[in-house]
């Protein structure tokens, strides 16, 4: 949102089918095809599109961007699966956390509150690069047994507790230029082919900044590229009673620029919109430090519950302090385009909670409708590719079948046999998850020296 009030031009969803070169074999754009148009049961048309320079930052896709612009390119990316699990709060403090970097086999245990939840984790194994990795149970059992050695021996972790189980793929790279003996590295890497195409690979989160600094500071090296200063630059801020805190001279200000929303942040914030809107301390807690100073937008977007309180925001999920005014808010504003952008990518229900999400769809998908003036087929399109994309999170298999009406009803969870002392979710015991797992049972699923992926 920040890079498009500073004059990017900002698409999701599509997809990337070939590069374009010149005769010289210079990369000069790349072809198109905008899956939002598939999802409306359109035919996607391939376009081209210009470009001085090309950067690939995809991630653990980051050989298959590589390998359209030179099929015999060595694999620079060694995908690594982390799986997480998230239990509910009570098995953290709400303001400690606790981790192990250095256990005897090399693992890392990590034990976080979360938005209310507590996550743990994780495993580091060799995976396959997939769209929807899905967590194994002999991951997600493996963490349950860990983190009991932390906790009280009386406390039972089951498997019940489980409210959503998902893989994140790291991927971890290995320059080109070294020999494979010499492992992999979990910084970032940034390569240049002979093409003109700068790849920024590796790295994590926490270093997005300093990765892209050097990723633009090679492009403007690699395409000749002359920065300049923004004579009028805008006021991200909203108002010009704000500093925003940026000289935009033509230097890198990535150490200065805040981004949308951090202008007007206080942690009093909550308060004013209390005050002003009538919502919930929990909600306006939440929105003030996920949205900043946009939260007022997205109180504003709620709407009216025709109760005394709250006056306004009604919540997506009677467990988290979600509200509809941030589905309005992310397609209004940030270019959700489909449910799953909304209850895994704007907000974060799905990595919370999946059988929470898996409720909550109905709200979600009538209020996108709304909004992006949806048909019937596009809403049962969206239904199928989420329930889909919940399996992905820790959705059992049983309830992947359920159908809108089903969930309407409140059938989710309802077995004849449930009492099984689970805490959210009434799956029998045999009910596990699929795993994509590349390791046999009873293998510790940890990343050692020794590994595949390390040789």
């Amino acid at each position: 949102m920040t890079a498009a009030l500073y004059g990017a031009t900002i698409v999701n969803h599509l997809e990337i089918t070939g590069l374009e070169k010149d005769a010289d074999g210079r990369l000069i754009g790349a072809r198109a095809k905008d899956r939002v148009t598939e999802k409306n049961g359109k035919t996607a048309e391939e376009f081209s599109i210009r470009a001085k320079g090309i950067i690939n930052a995809t991630g653990p896709f980051t050989d298959a961007i590589r390998k359209m612009d030179d099929q015999s390119v060595q694999e620079i990316v060694a995908p690594s699966s982390g799986v997480h699990v998230i239990l509910p709060g009570y098995y953290s403090p709400s303001n400690m956390g606790l981790i192990d970097p250095s256990t005897s086999d090399g693992r890392v245990i990590f034990f976080l509150p979360w938005q209310g939840n507590t996550i743990a984790g994780t495993t580091d194994a060799p995976t396959k690069v997939t769209q929807n990795p899905i967590a194994g149970e002999e991951e997600i059992n493996w963490i349950l047994s860990e983190i009991q050695n932390y906790l009280q021996p009386e406390i039972s972790v089951r498997r019940g507790d489980v409210l959503a189980a998902w893989s994140g793929i790291r991927p971890l790279v290995r320059d080109p230029k070294k020999s494979k003996s010499e492992g992999l590295v979990r910084n970032h890497l940034i390569t240049t082919s002979p093409s003109g195409l700068i790849t920024c690979a590796g790295g994590k989160w926490t270093t997005y900044r300093q990765m892209a600094e050097e990723a633009v500071d090679a492009a403007i090296k690699e395409f000749k590229l002359q920065p300049g200063p923004l004579a009028s630059p805008p006021r991200v801020s909203g108002t010009e009673s704000i500093d925003d805190s940026a000289t935009l001279d033509g230097t890198c200000q990535t150490h200065q620029v805040r981004l949308v929303g951090a202008h007007g942040f206080s942690k009093t914030l909550f308060i004013n919109l209390i005050q002003h809107y009538g919502i919930e301390t929990e909600v306006a807690k939440h929105l003030t430090s996920a949205y900043g100073d946009r939260a007022w937008t997205v109180a504003a977007l709620s709407a009216p519950t025709e109760q005394r309180f709250p006056i306004r925001g009604k919540r997506i999920s009677a467990l988290y302090p979600f509200v509809d005014g941030e589905v309005r808010y992310a397609v209004r504003h940030e270019y959700a385009q489909t449910a799953v952008d909304v209850i895994a990518r704007r907000t974060r229900l799905a990595f919370l909670n999946a059988q929470a999400a898996l409720e909550a769809l109905p709200m979600v998908i009538d209020l996108m409708a709304e909004e992006l003036h949806w048909d019937a087929k596009r809403k049962d399109r969206e239904w199928e590719d989420a329930v889909s994309f919940l399996g992905s999170m820790g959705l059992p298999k049983g309830k992947l079948s359920l159908t809108r009406k089903d969930v309407e009803s409140g059938r989710v969870g309802r077995y004849e046999d449930e009492e099984y002392k689970l805490y959210a979710r009434h799956d029998k015991p045999a009910e596990t998850l699929e795993s994509d797992s590349q390791f046999t049972s009873g293998q510790n699923p940890v990343q050692h020296a020794d590994a595949p992926s390390n040789k």
